[in-house]
């Protein structure tokens, strides 16, 4: 029989007082490590249904019946997927009321089978800085950033942000395990104070993350190692560049075009320069069309051993 991890068909069908009721079964649970898996899984189960229902096969299949999407679960849901189920129940009611969904879970059933009476217990010891690259035109006047003070922010829900080198923003996201999920101001203790939080992520990190550094196949250009997930927040760590400049005895020229890849090389050698350059032009160009989402930035960054800190360049850019 099929569950919700099988696209293309439906589990099971059922007539019931003039409803044609279309079942997906699920029997994954919703713990906190792999919620948002669960969550893309059933959605794309659900939308399979949807395409069912919007296409005429439903009514073609059943006549005259209502089509109702009904989820019967192996475990009890979460508050993170009774949410996301009412998201989903408004969002087809938004598009023209094509059918009902309905789940065999209620906030009345006691304590959640998984052992969690909430998905998300916020840990400030596992915590960690997020960055990410501001497309904005006026980064300075289109960024629309909370305040430190997130004892009673507007939009709980919002991902926690500050601003980062002007035209970067930085984020807070916390190690559940097997993901790392983003913080929101819903999510913060009472009286929480941003900027503390996102000191203590960089102690966090620090404590943590080992930065090592790989020659590339160009000889000269070097590439820091973090095993795929803080590569990027290195350009927030001056001590990070101090000690490789130490190594270059120069000063250094940084390009992180994607988020797992950040490169570096001396800025003295021109010929290295054009190089690093050319290289990150590729690799941006090139997850540009492959994987979107690991895109970085375009700028490129200095550090200069005399004033012992990382900036943008206003040189050079690919």
């Amino acid at each position: 029989m099929s569950n919700v991890r099988d696209r293309g068909v439906i589990d099971i069908t059922l007539e019931e007082d003039g409803k044609y009721v279309l079942v997906i079964l699920d029997d994954m649970k919703w713990e906190p490590a792999t919620r948002q898996e669960h969550g893309h899984i059933l959605q794309a189960k659900i939308n399979d249904y949807l395409d069912y229902i919007v296409s005429g096969q439903a009514e073609e299949a059943k006549p005259g019946l209502r089509p109702v999407i009904r989820i019967i679960a192996k475990y009890s849901y979460s508050k993170f997927c009774i949410d996301f189920l009412e998201r989903v129940r408004a969002f087809i009611k938004g598009k023209d009321d094509i059918c009902d969904i309905e789940w065999t879970h209620s906030s009345e059933d006691g304590p959640f089978e998984d052992g969690f009476s909430d998905d998300f217990v916020f840990d400030e010891t596992k915590i960690y800085p997020r960055i990410k690259k501001n497309w904005a035109k006026d980064p300075q006047n289109q960024v629309s950033l909370m305040p430190p003070d997130a004892s009673a922010p507007d939009y709980p829900d919002q991902m926690v942000m500050i601003r980062v080198m002007d035209s970067f923003i930085g984020m807070l996201v916390q190690d559940m395990g097997s993901v790392l999920t983003y913080i929101t101001y819903d999510k913060l203790p009472d009286g929480a104070d941003v900027m503390e939080l996102w000191n203590k992520a960089f102690d966090n990190l620090c404590r943590d993350i080992h930065y090592r550094w790989s020659e590339s196949k160009e000889p000269g250009v070097y590439g820091i190692l973090a095993g795929g997930d803080f590569e990027a927040e290195s350009l927030c760590l001056d001590y990070v560049w101090k000690n490789l400049s130490d190594d270059l005895n120069d000063d250094l020229i940084v390009c992180a075009p994607t988020k797992d890849i950040v490169l570096y090389t001396k800025a003295s050698d021109k010929k290295l320069v054009k190089k690093i350059l050319k290289m990150a032009s590729d690799m941006f160009e090139s997850n540009r069309e492959e994987t979107p989402h690991l895109l970085f930035c375009k700028d490129v960054f200095v550090f200069d051993r005399k004033s012992g800190h990382l900036e943008i360049s206003t040189k050079y850019r690919f």
